[in-house]
């Protein structure tokens, strides 16, 4: 019976063994903060919300956090939410690496407050906590002309502002990182950039592509001319109207022009 309980213990443990030794790679999210994109993926089923571990394959990544937690003030909890999401680009992540990131984590509704202003964080080997070069993976915070808003799409704005890495769409980046007062690196997804990436946005209806010259739908008279200038005309007002609206109005009127 002794020698059986042995046999099972030590063949548990080497089962233990072998396990703990199976190397994982991808990225540990913090507490605190939330996945809101992997790659270009929302709710991705490569996140394991009991481990909080993003399972990579070795290459290039990109994932989207938001610090969104509850917090003690006294006797109850508070919910407390970042503004802006972090952005984390991944350059190389090599096999058998975990990524994640340090910052000072907030015990109360006051220091989560506070926090959400500064978003400072270092981004760590998970492993021997060395810190982590920007050649290899950097981060930035997201922000947005328009402020705090429910509606926000951070696939859409980083499509906008050619900062997207997703599989079937990989783009550099043009706008220049701004700094925080804190010292925490960033950069503002505005409006006005929303009509530079036609392509990015047309798959989800959002925004309307301005009308090109189409030779064989032209009248060869001078009247045909005239009235075609008048709808391009037309058009173009109607597409920077359009292009200018908010979520829920370009969703009203897209089921509008959908209906008739």
């Amino acid at each position: 019976m002794l020698t059986k309980i042995l046999k099972g213990t030590i063949l548990g443990l080497a089962v233990a063994s072998s396990m703990s030794a199976i190397a994982e790679t991808g990225f540990k999210v913090p507490v605190h903060y939330n996945v809101e994109l992997v790659d270009g993926i929302s709710d991705p089923s490569n996140y394991s919300r009991f481990s909080r571990l993003i399972s990579l394959t070795p290459g290039k990544h990109q994932v989207v956090l938001t610090f969104k937690d509850t917090f003690r003030s006294g006797s109850d909890t508070r919910l407390v939410q970042a503004i802006d999401p972090v952005v984390i680009d991944i350059e190389n992540i090599k096999k058998d690496q975990v990524i994640t990131f340090d910052y000072k984590k907030p015990a109360n509704e006051s220091q989560a407050k506070a926090y959400v202003h500064m978003q400072k964080i270092t981004l760590i080997d998970n492993t021997s906590e060395k810190v982590i070069p920007k050649s290899e993976a950097y981060y930035y915070i997201l922000t947005s002309d328009k402020g705090f808003s429910l509606m926000r799409d951070y696939k859409q704005e980083l499509a906008n502002l050619n900062r997207l890495y997703a599989p079937s769409q990989v783009a550099n980046g043009e706008k220049q990182l701004g700094m925080t007062e804190y010292g925490a690196p960033t950069i503002e997804a505005n409006a006005e950039n929303f009509a530079n990436a036609q392509n990015a946005a047309a798959s989800k209806g959002l925004t309307m592509e301005p009308m090109g010259v189409d030779n064989s739908a032209m009248s060869t008279s001078t009247s045909g001319k005239k009235n075609q200038q008048i709808n391009d005309e037309t058009y173009r007002k109607l597409v920077n109207l359009y292009n200018k609206a908010d979520d829920a109005t370009k969703l009203k009127f897209m089921k509008y022009v959908m209906a008739h």
